[in-house]
C-alpha cells in the first residue's frame, strides 16, 4: 500500500497523519542567526544577512485557529480555515511589516540576482503569495509575547479563562531554564513538514539560511523561490506551528514564545512532494549545520503494520545522521509518536517510530493524563504537553504560530503573515516542544551524543497518571547524580515520563558522555526458527468484523475495550513462547536499543499470516521486565464510494511481506542478561476467533555499552 505522509495532528485530514520535521539545533559550530530578509534587494545568502541575536523580525505563520484577541498591530482580523488540526478562528496579529504580493513565482530562485523590486518566494498558481523585501528586516520593538498568557504547556497554573480541568504544574517545566540563560542560542533546528512561513512576525528573526523548497516544475525547477519553503495555501499550515512550539521569538511584543525561543530554524518542506527521496534527503540535509531534526508526521493512523517504501535506505539515512552529524556527535531525530489510539492503533506500528536512533514522543493534556489520541507502545521515549481534543472536553489546546489569508475562500490571492492560533494538538505539538527541550540540552552541553540525549530525557522525565499509568521502576544508578535520575520509570503510556526541560539541562551539564556510533556495542541473536501454530484464547468476537463495519464498527469498539483493559506488562501465558539466549560473549551492560524482528505465515506455512491485528505478542527480559510488541486490534482501509469520494471501513491488518521489526525502547540501561540468566522470550497469542496462523522465526538485536 503507497502511503502518504502529512503532518500529525489529531484532526487532520481523516485518513492521514502528518509530517513535521524539527530542524538540528546544535552543540558546538553553533552561529548566531543570519537574516535572511535582503536589504537593497539582495538575495539570501548575499553579504546582506546580518546577525539577528539580539533583534526579532516579523515573519513566518503556522495555521491554528484561535478565539483570543491579539493587541498588536492595527486590529484583529479572523479567518476561518484547515491547518491540519481543526478549524476554527486564527488569532491575526494585523499588519506589523507583513507584505501582501501579487501573483508570482521566480523559479528555481537564483541566489545572484538582484531583483527590482520585493522578491516573489510562491509558486504562481498557489493561493497564498509570499514576497520579500527589506522592510521585513527591520528590528521590532521589544516587549512582553502578548499571547504567551495561552501557553499553559510552558507554565501551567491550573487556570485559564475558558478552560476547566487543567492541574497546576502539567507543563514543560522550562521558564527555570530561560532565567539561567538558556533559550536554545547556537542550536539550529530543521522542522522537516509540509511548508514553513519564513516570514512570519514572530519566527522570522530565528530563521537562517538552509530552508530548502522540494517543490518542482513538470521540467524540474524549484516551483517557487528553492530557498523559501513557504505554504501554498492554507492547508499547509502545519510546519509553521510546528516552528513556533519550537522557537517563536520572546521578548519581541508580538505573539507568543517558543520552548527554545533563540534557537535557529530551518524549514524543509519535504511532505509536500510525496517523494520517498525528498524525506530521505531532508533527513541528511546540512548534516554538518542542523542538529535537531524535527519530525512531526508519520503512515496513517490505520492500525496496518507499516514498514518504508525503501526499509534499508530510510535506515542509511539515519546512520549517516547519527554516525556523522553534528561533528560525529550525531544528529538529534526527534519524532511524533501517533495519533490513532481512539482508532486502535500502536506507535510500534509504524515503522519511522521504532528506529535506534529516533526520539519517540507521546502526548499528555493539561490535566496530566495521556490524550485520548496518543498511541501506546514500548518504543516511546517521553511524552509533551499538547491538546487534549477530544469531543466536548474543557481542556485547551497549543498555542503557536500560523498562517492563512482573509481571501483566499473567494479566489483572491492575498496574505496575512502574521496569524496565531490557540488549537494545535496531537503528538505534531508534542513532539516540537521536546525538539525545544533538546535545544536548551545542547545549549547547555555542547557535547552531548545522540546516545546521551535519550538517556538524559528518560532518567529526569516525569511520572504522570500514577494511578493508571502501570508504571514500572528500574534502578540504574548514574556517577555523582540525584537520587532522583537513579531510577528509571517506564509506562507503556506515557514512556519515561514527561519532558522535564529543568532537569535535563541540569543533568546535561555535567554528564559523562557515553559515546557515539562508533563506540555502541551490537549483540545480534540471529534466527529462531519456531514454525508453530499460534492457538486462539481469550477470544472476543467472531470473523464477522472483516465484512465492512466501518470505523466506528462494532469490531474495533470491541478490541478497543480489550487495549483499554490489557496489562502493559504482563506476559502472554495462554499462547506460544520462544525462547532467544544470548551469547556469553555479548557484554552489553546496559541496553539502548532493541530491534525484534518476526516473521509469521498462513497456516499452511506459506504465506503471510492472514490478520495480524489478531495478535497480542509480548517480550520478557532475564529481569523479567516486559515489552507488549503489538495487541489485539481492529484495522482500517480506504475505498472508493460511490459519489467518487474516499471513505474508510474497518479491515484485517496486513504484515509486510519479509516480516515486521519492532524497535524496542523500553528496557533502557538494563543489562542483556540477568547473572547466568541469559534467556529473553517472546510470546504470542491470537485473541479473535478465525483467520489464524503460524509463528515461523525470530531475531533480536541488542545495541547500548
Amino acid at each position: 500500500m503507497k502511503l502518504k505522509h502529512l503532518p500529525r495532528s489529531y484532526l487532520s485530514a481523516p485518513l492521514l497523519l502528518t509530517l513535521l520535521a524539527a530542524c538540528g539545533g546544535g552543540a558546538g559550530g553553533g552561529t548566531s542567526p543570519a537574516n535572511l530578509f535582503p536589504d537593497n534587494g539582495s538575495q539570501p545568502g548575499a553579504s546582506s544577512l546580518q546577525p539577528a541575536r539580539g533583534a526579532t523580525q516579523a515573519d513566518s505563520q503556522i495555521t491554528r485557529p484561535g478565539n483570543h484577541g491579539n493587541a498588536a498591530g492595527t486590529g484583529n482580523t479572523t479567518n476561518t480555515g484547515n491547518a491540519g488540526s481543526g478549524t476554527g478562528t486564527n488569532i491575526s496579529n494585523a499588519s506589523s511589516g507583513g507584505t501582501t504580493s501579487a501573483a508570482g513565482g521566480n523559479g528555481a530562485g537564483n541566489n545572484t540576482a538582484t531583483p527590482a523590486g520585493p522578491l516573489k518566494v510562491s509558486p504562481k498558481e498557489c493561493p497564498l503569495q509570499y514576497e520579500v523585501d527589506s522592510s521585513q528586516r527591520r528590528a521590532e520593538s521589544a516587549g512582553a509575547d502578548p499571547q504567551e498568557f495561552l501557553q499553559w504547556h510552558l507554565k501551567n497554573t491550573g487556570s485559564l479563562t475558558g478552560y476547566a480541568g487543567m492541574k497546576s504544574g502539567e507543563d514543560l517545566r522550562v521558564t527555570g531554564v530561560w532565567n539561567q540563560g538558556v533559550d536554545g542560542h547556537g542550536v539550529r533546528v530543521a522542522v522537516i513538514d509540509d511548508a514553513l512561513l519564513l516570514m512570519h512576525e514572530d519566527l522570522r528573526a530565528n530563521v537562517v539560511p538552509g530552508s530548502h523548497n522540494y517543490r518542482k516544475t513538470a521540467n524540474g525547477t524549484s516551483d517557487g523561490h528553492a530557498d523559501y519553503p513557504v505554504p501554498c495555501t492554507s492547508e499547509e499550515a502545519h510546519g509553521t506551528s510546528v516552528a513556533g512550539v519550537i522557537a517563536a521569538r520572546n521578548g519581541n511584543g508580538v505573539g507568543m514564545v517558543g520552548v527554545a525561543p533563540h534557537a535557529s530554524l530551518v524549514g524543509l518542506n519535504a511532505l509536500v512532494t510525496e517523494q520517498e527521496a525528498d524525506k530521505l534527503d531532508a533527513l541528511v540535509r546540512d548534516l554538518d549545520k542542523n542538529h535537531i531534526y524535527s519530525n512531526s508526521w508519520g503512515n496513517q493512523d490505520w492500525g496496518h503494520f507499516f514498514g518504508y517504501e525503501n526499509a534499508s535506505a530510510h535506515r542509511d539515512a539515519l546512520e549517516r545522521g547519527l554516525s556523522t552529524g553534528r561533528g560525529g556527535l550525531g544528529s538529534i531525530y526527534v519524532f511524533a509518536g501517533g495519533n490513532g489510539a481512539d482508532k486502535g492503533d500502536y506507535s510500534l506500528l509504524d515503522g519511522y517510530v521504532g528506529e535506534r536512533g529516533v526520539v519517540t514522543v507521546c502526548a499528555t493534556n493539561a490535566a496530566g493524563e495521556r490524550a485520548f489520541y496518543s498511541e501506546r507502545g514500548p518504543n516511546l521515549t517521553v511524552c509533551a504537553p499538547s491538546a487534549e481534543a477530544s469531543e466536548g472536553t474543557t481542556l485547551p489546546g497549543v498555542a503557536t504560530t500560523t498562517v492563512g489569508t482573509d481571501n483566499e475562500e473567494e479566489g483572491t490571492k492575498g496574505t496575512d503573515l502574521n496569524l496565531y492560533t490557540d488549537t494545535f494538538n496531537g503528538t505534531s505539538a508534542a513532539a516540537p516542544m521536546v525538539s525545544g527541550v533538546v535545544a536548551l540540552m545542547l545549549q547547555a552541553n555542547s557535547k552531548l551524543t545522540w546516545r546521551d540525549v535519550p538517556l538524559i530525557l528518560a532518567r529526569t522525565a516525569r511520572k504522570v497518571d500514577e494511578e493508571n499509568g502501570q508504571w514500572k521502576d528500574y534502578s540504574s544508578p548514574i556517577r555523582a547524580a540525584s537520587n532522583a535520575w537513579n531510577t528509571l520509570h517506564y509506562s507503556h503510556s506515557y514512556g519515561f515520563g514527561v519532558a522535564n526541560a529543568e532537569d535535563a539541562v541540569k543533568l546535561a551539564r555535567d554528564w559523562q558522555s557515553v559515546g557515539g556510533s562508533s563506540t555502541q556495542k551490537k549483540c545480534v541473536v540471529r534466527s529462531v526458527s519456531v514454525n508453530q501454530p499460534i492457538p486462539e484464547a481469550g477470544t472476543t468476537f467472531g470473523t464477522n468484523r472483516d465484512k465492512g463495519q466501518g470505523l466506528d464498527g462494532t469490531a474495533r469498539l470491541q478490541l478497543l475495550a480489550v487495549t483499554e483493559a490489557l496489562d502493559y506488562n504482563q506476559a502472554v501465558t495462554d499462547g506460544i513462547s520462544s525462547t532467544a539466549e544470548v551469547d556469553s560473549t555479548c557484554a552489553i551492560r546496559h541496553i539502548e536499543h532493541i530491534d525484534v524482528k518476526v516473521n509469521f505465515t498462513d497456516d499452511a506455512g506459506s504465506g503471510q499470516h492472514p490478520s495480524m491485528g489478531d495478535l497480542q505478542m509480548t517480550l520478557q527480559s532475564p529481569l523479567g521486565t516486559v515489552s507488549t510488541l503489538t495487541v489485539p486490534h481492529a484495522c482500517q482501509s480506504p475505498y472508493l464510494k460511490k459519489d467518487g469520494t474516499q471513505g474508510i471501513v474497518t479491515s484485517l491488518c496486513n504484515e509486510p511481506g519479509d516480516g515486521f521489526q519492532y524497535g524496542v525502547r523500553r528496557h533502557l540501561e538494563e543489562p542483556v542478561a540477568n547473572g547466568s540468566n541469559r534467556t529473553w522470550t517472546l510470546s504470542v497469542v491470537d485473541r479473535v476467533t478465525g483467520h489464524t496462523g503460524r509463528l515461523k522465526d525470530w531475531s533480536i538485536t541488542f545495541y547500548g555499552r
